[in-house]
């Protein structure tokens, strides 16, 4: 059963995207991204800034990123 009393919970008119942040928040010395999202601290720190065609590009860009870092460890999805 959906929740209709809050239609905006399931829409979103301007396609904003979600902030990639899970919630690990830990900064990979070596790479300087944040082992949970995936963000650089530049894109870490300018999302709240961003246009939303920046926010897609880092979205997509987080998501590249983790299919890289499955391929290069070898990592299969079942």
């Amino acid at each position: 059963m959906s929740d209709t009393s809050n239609p905006a919970s399931n829409t979103n008119p301007d396609d904003l995207p979600a902030s990639p942040c899970v919630g690990v928040c830990t900064v990979d010395k070596e790479t300087k991204m944040c082992i949970g999202c995936l963000r650089t601290l530049k894109e870490i720190g300018a999302w709240r800034t961003m246009t939303l065609d920046q926010k897609r590009d880092v979205v997509a860009a987080c998501k590249r990123r983790a299919d890289e870092a499955q391929t290069m460890s070898g990592a299969t999805t079942v």
